[in-house]
């Protein structure tokens, strides 16, 4: 990452802090420890998000069947997922269909620093 982008994404970072009010809905913004990041973002589950933006299936069924993938597999990977706000499991009766909202997802890789530091 270039200084130029990191300044930016830190001064959006500072503004959501400060302005939580103005942040766009379609953002979100992870602070994770080394071990929930590798735990939480496996290349199986950014292979689940990037086929959900994409695919917009219906069902976890159809997204399993899209990625030849067990149902149970994927389930516990969308769970996994929606607990940490990237996927949203709407249930319409028997059926549950993984949405993603986020366009943006901000996952700063740093250790981190106070509020007060951030300035």
């Amino acid at each position: 990452m270039t200084d130029e982008r990191w300044e930016s994404v830190m001064g959006y970072i500072r503004e959501s802090v400060r302005h939580p009010e103005k942040t766009p809905d379609n953002v979100l913004l992870l602070a994770l420890s080394k071990e929930e990041l590798t735990q939480i973002f496996t290349r199986r589950r950014i292979e689940l998000i990037e086929a959900i933006k994409e695919k917009k299936p219906k069902t976890m069924s159809e997204l399993a069947t899209s990625l030849k993938r067990a149902l149970p597999a994927i389930e516990r990977d969308l769970k996994a997922l929606e607990k940490f706000g990237v996927v949203e499991l709407e249930k319409t009766g028997r059926e549950v269909r993984p949405v993603i909202e986020k366009e943006v997802i901000v996952l700063p890789l740093v250790k981190p620093i106070s509020l007060k530091q951030m300035g």
